[in-house]
């Protein structure tokens, strides 16, 4: 897999800059191709699997004053992630499908819709799932989330724990265990998560999407606000409603 990435730079002020950067980024074993310029300050590489600006600067930690901005996540041309479509998010819909269907079979059971328990079992279900999609491959979901969740940022090992909270939280739908301090905290959770999600989508830059891990590739769009703003509306509502 030949993958593009760029990546802005500072610290750089001359042509030696360049050469060592591009010596050293030559020798990563994940990169095929690198191409420094002094203006703009940007490296340019083909890479096997993607690289994080947090990847890249432990890389290039022995060089000294270079690195990679961390809030500035890497710049893909749109070859390098799948188009936005329905086909794309094919994975994310049937998942969604699936959910709802489990929804249906339960009112079935019971004889009658329920509003809160239909939310329960559907959050329940959502933070297992998108849990065990992460935990597939821990550290490529904690780099892919770190290039624009607000508190991974700030917090690396944040994108590490993150995938044991959605299981917790999961669960703890899934047992009806203290609803109320349960959709607070989630009401919390997903509110940072979407400030994360706006900017990155508002930055016009190509990102890979984590919330399914790194199994599948989906690209940071309207459909990642619209899947964390309706968790968070969900939460919020089943706060106000009787319990």
């Amino acid at each position: 897999m030949n993958l593009p990435q760029t990546f802005p730079l500072t610290g750089m002020s001359c042509g030696s800059c360049v050469s060592k950067i591009t010596a050293r980024l030559q020798e990563h074993p994940d990169v095929t191709e690198a191409n420094v310029t002094l203006t703009p300050p940007q490296a340019r590489i083909i890479t096997r699997t993607a690289l994080s600006p947090a990847q890249v600067n432990d890389w290039l930690k022995p060089l000294g004053k270079y690195q990679v901005p961390e809030d500035a996540p890497p710049s893909m041309p749109s070859n390098a992630l799948p188009p936005k479509s329905a086909q794309t998010y094919k994975p994310l819909l049937i998942l969604l499908a699936y959910l709802l269907l489990v929804i249906l079979a339960a009112s079935v059971a019971k004889g009658h819709f329920d509003l809160t328990e239909a939310m329960r079992l559907f959050m329940g279900g959502f933070f297992i799932t998108f849990s065990f999609f992460k935990m597939l491959d821990l550290r490529g979901f904690a780099d892919a989330y770190r290039s624009y969740d607000l508190v991974a940022k700030a917090v690396p090992a944040y994108g590490f724990i993150y995938p044991f909270v959605e299981l917790s939280l999961g669960l703890a739908y899934l047992a009806a265990w203290q609803p109320f301090s349960v959709n607070a905290a989630t009401a919390v959770i997903m509110g940072v998560s979407l400030l994360g999600v706006i900017k990155a989508v508002t930055s016009k830059q190509t990102i890979r999407c984590a919330c399914l891990g790194t199994v599948f590739s989906l690209p940071m769009s309207t459909v990642t606000i619209i899947e964390d703003g309706l968790m968070l509306a969900m939460a919020v509502i089943a706060l106000v409603l009787p319990h």
